[in-house]
């Protein structure tokens, strides 16, 4: 009989490469392909006892695919990679400075735009209105054809219009652009 450590050893002889090289058709750097096969091996020894039959590749190669996916997640997450820095640190010992409020003219001319806005806003057909305010609040599109009970092209339809008049009427920075 065959141990534990003799079959996981034949089985990282016969698939490392094939392990690497699936890393690398992902377009892995080299270095990195080493380290996620190793990470793929360590979690396969870990559930040795799990593998069934005489192919093992299959297993392997979904422990394999788990890996790259959990590293992807890992990379696009903001967080994993914030520097934390004790509230102690003695560079917050010092006083920050506040920052620079906007002048007396900056804080009329904005309240002047949002005015501006908010009539325009508010001189836009009905159906116009509450799409672009379904769509400000931060709704997708098909949550807001459900929402108002029409399809996904009329949305899109409705939008493109208030956008394009209120373009039109307070010019072409006034709007985000599509993120849909």
């Amino acid at each position: 009989m065959i141990s534990r450590d003799e079959r996981f050893e034949s089985l990282y002889r016969r698939h490392y490469a094939r392990v690497w090289r699936y890393y690398r058709a992902c377009r892995v750097a080299d270095d990195e392909a080493h380290d996620f096969a190793q990470d793929a091996f360590k979690r396969l020894y870990e559930r040795m006892d799990q593998v069934r039959g005489e192919d093992e590749w299959p297993f392997l190669q979904a422990i394999a695919r788990s890996v790259l996916l959990n590293k992807l997640r890992d990379q696009k997450t903001a967080k994993r990679h914030t520097k934390i820095v004790e509230i102690d640190a003695p560079e917050f010992t010092q006083e920050l400075a506040a920052p620079e409020e906007p002048d007396y003219a900056e804080r009329q001319y904005e309240a002047l735009r949002r005015r501006d806005l908010h009539d325009a806003v508010a001189a836009l057909p009905d159906g116009q209105r509450q799409c672009l305010s379904l769509w400000l609040a931060g709704f997708k599109y098909d949550e807001i054809g459900r929402t108002l009970r029409i399809t996904v092209d009329a949305v899109k339809s409705r939008l493109r219009d208030a956008k394009k008049q209120l373009r039109a009427r307070l010019g072409a920075d006034t709007l985000p652009e599509d993120e849909e």
